[in-house]
């Protein structure tokens, strides 16, 4: 036997607008009765608190939307109370009652953020347009906050979206560099089987050590090219000590002697930065400058030279010979020439920055370390000379660098290269590394016709 339902109500089409919170907090029992009541027809869900020390108790165990005091309360008064929860729950609305003789208390807690101030007796209207204008000031902070957390996601993901983007053209610029780069070695090797098909088919023994020697060259610069790859991957370990500044310049000057005379190279050395020490990591400049270096050695083998003449001036006094030993005398005239220079330099806050600026700017500077690599070479890379003509058309420099007699142009497109054929990797390790030490690796034209100069600024 089934138990007959009880008709249930008719659902209005449109709910009724939630009950607003609402802590009353009043030391008189009656006022506290009357306004209960007349809150609650005007929509609110309201608790009460005897004393203002009763209603911070209650605030802290749930936050209401709205709190209504009294000013005047043994104790904790309102304007206490008003601070205290202002302090905490920036949040809350917070209407003063006052009387009629306490219009300066009434100043004072607008001062002290309350929203609104009613006198006693409180008249009905008065107590629904200052729940109105408390309704309207909590609306306005959520439409805020709603707005202010929809614009962080939409930069967040705009953000995201350039982030990926960049990512996504550095990966295709680093695959066009190492594609070009690539391609040079396979041609390479393609020339190399030629010769030693040629050889075999011809039985000739000069053709077959011609073509080993291509392909030995082209293995080698598939191992310095995932060397380099490697030397990107992975973050430097310095080891910043004191040590004269000039040490590594003439180390490089020192090794490559040999190599400069094979290619035809006067290699001249101006030390000007030493003797007294400086705090760097001498290895980490060492390979910077061993890297320019051979770049600007390699620009010229191939090419018809000088005989083999090595000429390297320290100070202007000194020559090494083609073992790297002195010889003293000066530097003669060679078509073929590769400058190492030194010097020591104010650089800005920004270590990339032109040094002379630093002065005429009246910016905070450090002590730093010039190294110059220059040579009179076939001529700046064309991808670089873009670079360069891009800067000094007024589009910028990176770092705020300035342009100046002794200012490189940056010189830096993705993956430029100081030498024919070359892949860039090698000069964009050796800057990666040069900015680790806290300085920075600029590429520019050694002269109005031809030549590139390096220009190596660290701080010291």
């Amino acid at each position: 036997m089934s138990v007959p339902q009880s008709p249930q109500p008719p659902q209005s089409p449109l709910s009724s607008p939630p009950l607003l919170p609402l802590l009353l907090v009043d030391d008189e029992e009656g006022i506290r009765t009357v306004l209960a009541l007349l809150l609650a027809d005007m929509g609110c869900a309201v608790r009460t608190a005897a004393s203002g020390a009763e209603a911070l108790t209650m605030v802290r165990a749930d936050p209401p939307a709205v709190v209504l005091t009294d000013v005047r309360m043994p104790g904790m008064d309102g304007i206490d109370l008003l601070r205290a929860v202002k302090a905490e729950f920036p949040g809350v609305e917070v209407l003063v009652l006052t009387g009629h003789g306490d219009m300066e208390l009434a100043v004072s807690s607008l001062r002290h953020g309350a929203g609104d101030f009613l006198t006693k007796p409180v008249s009905p209207e008065a107590l629904e347009v200052a729940l109105d204008r408390a309704r309207q000031r909590m609306a306005l902070r959520e439409a805020l906050r709603r707005h202010t957390e929809e614009l962080e996601q939409l930069v967040a993901q705009r953000t995201r979206q350039l982030l990926h983007a960049e990512r996504l053209a550095a990966v295709g610029e680093t695959a066009a560099g190492l594609a070009h780069a690539i391609k040079n070695v396979a041609g390479g090797l393609e020339g190399a089987m030629f010769v030693l098909e040629k050889g075999l088919e011809l039985d000739r023994r000069d053709y077959l050590e011609q073509g080993w020697r291509m392909v030995r060259d082209d293995v080698a610069r598939v191992r310095d090219l995932a060397m380099r790859l490697l030397d990107m991957g992975r973050a430097a370990a310095l080891a910043p000590r004191p040590c004269d500044p000039d040490g590594p310049l003439r180390d490089v000057a020192r090794l490559l002697a040999p190599r400069a005379a094979a290619a035809g190279v006067a290699l001249e050395v101006q030390a000007g930065a030493g003797p007294e020490p400086v705090l760097l990591d001498p290895d980490a400049v060492h390979r910077c400058l061993m890297d320019l270096a051979v770049n600007a050695i390699e620009a010229f083998e191939g090419l018809e030279g000088a005989g083999g003449l090595v000429d390297a001036s320290v100070s202007g006094a000194d020559r090494m010979d083609a073992n790297g030993e002195g010889a003293g005398g000066t530097v003669p005239d060679a078509p073929h020439r590769v400058i190492l220079r030194s010097r020591r330099v104010a650089l800005p806050e920004d270590a990339g920055a032109d040094a002379a600026s630093a002065g005429e700017a009246g910016e905070t500077s450090v002590t730093g370390i010039e190294y110059v690599v220059e040579d009179n070479g076939p001529g700046f890379p064309e991808q670089a000379d873009q670079a360069s003509q891009a800067v000094q058309a007024g589009q910028g420099r990176p770092g705020g660098q300035r342009q100046g007699d002794d200012a490189a142009p940056d010189g830096f497109a993705a993956f430029v290269s100081a030498k024919p054929g070359g892949s860039g990797v090698g000069l964009m390790a050796t800057r990666k590394l040069a900015r680790e030490m806290g300085g920075e690796l600029e590429l520019g034209r050694a002269s109005q016709d031809h030549g590139v100069r390096a220009v190596l600024r660290v701080r010291s």
